[in-house]
Formats: C-alpha cells, structure tokens, sequence
C-alpha cells in the first residue's frame, strides 16, 4: 500500500515565516521541506493549496517550478487538496459560489504541471456543515442537504469544464456534512471518493461505519485521508468529536480496515494526515500490528 503525508505542518511554516522578525511567508522553502520529508522516508505527498491563497508568498509560479525539480529529482508523486477555507462550493448565495469555483479552478491549473494523481476537494462547505447540525425533523434535514449537494453539483460541473481534469481525478470528501447526500453527487457526475477515516470515525458523515463505507463505495475510493478520532456523547447530550490524531489512539479500526483494504487490493493513494511525528508513529503502530503488510 502506499502512504504519503501531507508535508506542510503550519506551526513549521509560521516559524520559519517570523523568524526575521516580521511574519513573511516567502522566507520558507517548500522545496526543502518536500527534502526533509522525503528523507523521513515518504515520497507521496498531498500539497495543501490553501497556502497559495491563505499565505501570501507561500506558494508560487517560481515555487512550483522548484518543486517540479525536486519532483523529477528524488521521484516524488503528488496529490493536491484543493482549498477549503472560505471557499463555500455549495453555497446558495450565487456570487460566493461562483468566486468559490473560480479559486477552484485556479488552483487546479496552478498546480497541473505537477501532475497530481488527485485532486481531493470538500463538495460542502462550513455553511453546509451548520445546516447539517441544525437539530431538525429528518425530512427537512435531507431536502437541505440535498439542496446544498445541487449546488455543489453546479459548482463541480463548472470546475470540470473549466479545467478539463478527467471526473475521476476529482475526489469528493467525506466531510461534516450527510455523505448519503454527497454521495449522488459522485454518482451523477463519476467522480471519486476521498474516505477520510478520521471524519467518519468521529461521526461528522454519518450514521455509516468504517467496513460499510469500504464495502459501498469501494469503487470509487481513490484517496484514503488516515487518521484516528473519537466520538463521544459527554453529559446532557453534548458531543465531542475527536480527529487527526495518531493511529491506535482513537476509536477508528485500523487493523480491520487495512486488512479490508489488502484483501480487496486497493490501489489507490493513503495521506496521512498528521504531523510527522504522529505519522512516523502511526506507521510504527502498522508494523507491529501488520508486520505483512506492503508499505511503500
């Protein structure tokens, strides 16, 4: 199986952005860092194209032609996470939608000439997230989840024409947000599927489990985002969710999904996403867990 990670830890970024003494995100070199990564041992990465647009400098025309260089340089293979912040695909208001799809497009073309296998984007947005928690009858809450997957639909429409990427190089995530509803989007326009452990362990997707997820939508899992979480019901009803933390930590079955997964040869790419210290750990909980498992 192939594992990669997400390289850019922000804490790190905004260390090296202040140590002049004023903040300047052009001072970090992704290069380097894809460097320190690749020694700590991974070559698949995902590229968080936030930086582009939430850290001035940090990420560049003149970048992307360093990192094509180490690319080629140690054989490196990418995927990219298009933005998330502030972007609202689903959004009902039409000119957040639309400025939301052409950041989208942006960062799809920007990041093309590194080839990257993926291209993993959350359909919904923190809008369609509040919507999803409101406390409603059943009913209502579909017909909104659904009103907000059809302007998702409009919105990854456009972002294929646009861009001209193939539908199954386009993954849609499962996120705080019904997956059931996400889902139709997937099948309508063939896209794949980013399954990320760690949002459906902790019940932002819901009411569906680690095997059943593998089992329905297997065909369309390109990307796995692995991470533990929890989900908890505290005093008086309150929730608490938990992700992004080390395997073995959390509630998630590892174990059980990555033999599900061997078994059923998957092929396509898993991204921790987590700092490399867990990371590294994680890997370490795999190996002794599955001491036959492939790693690549």
């Amino acid at each position: 199986m192939r594992f990669g990670i997400t390289p850019l830890e922000l804490a790190n970024v905004i260390e090296i952005a202040r140590s002049g003494g004023t903040l300047d995100f052009g001072r970090f070199n992704f290069a380097d860092i894809l460097r320190d990564t690749h020694q700590q041992g991974f070559s698949l990465m995902e590229l968080s194209l936030d930086v582009r647009y939430v850290l001035p400098g940090g990420l560049t025309e003149d970048t992307v032609a360093r990192i094509k260089t180490v690319k080629e340089e140690l054989d490196l293979t990418f995927t990219a996470h298009l933005p998330l912040w502030g972007v609202e695909a689903s959004c009902p208001n039409d000119y957040i939608r639309r400025a939301s799809v052409d950041c989208l497009v942006d960062a799809v073309n920007f990041v093309k000439p590194l080839e990257p296998e993926i291209y993993v984007l959350h359909a919904t947005g923190s809008l369609a997230s509040e919507f999803s928690r409101m406390e409603l009858p059943s009913l209502f809450k579909g017909i909104i989840a659904d009103y907000f997957v059809g302007r998702a639909e409009q919105s990854v429409r456009e972002i294929l024409k646009r861009t001209g990427i193939p539908s199954r190089s386009l993954a849609v995530e499962n996120v705080e947000f019904p997956f059931e509803a996400t889902w139709k989007l997937a099948e309508r326009l063939d896209t794949s599927v980013c399954f990320d452990t760690g949002h459906l362990i902790s019940g932002q997707s819901g009411p569906i489990d680690t095997v059943e997820f593998v089992e329905r939508f297997f065909d369309r899992i390109a990307e796995i985002h692995l991470h533990d979480g929890s989900f908890h019901v505290a005093e008086r009803g309150l929730v608490k969710r938990v992700d992004h933390k080390a395997l073995g930590t959390g509630q998630l079955p590892t174990i059980e999904l990555l033999t599900q997964l061997e078994e059923r040869d998957y092929r396509g790419t898993i991204i921790f996403e987590l700092t490399m210290k867990e990371a590294l750990q994680s890997l370490k909980f795999i190996r002794q867990h599955l001491p036959k498992l492939s790693i690549e």
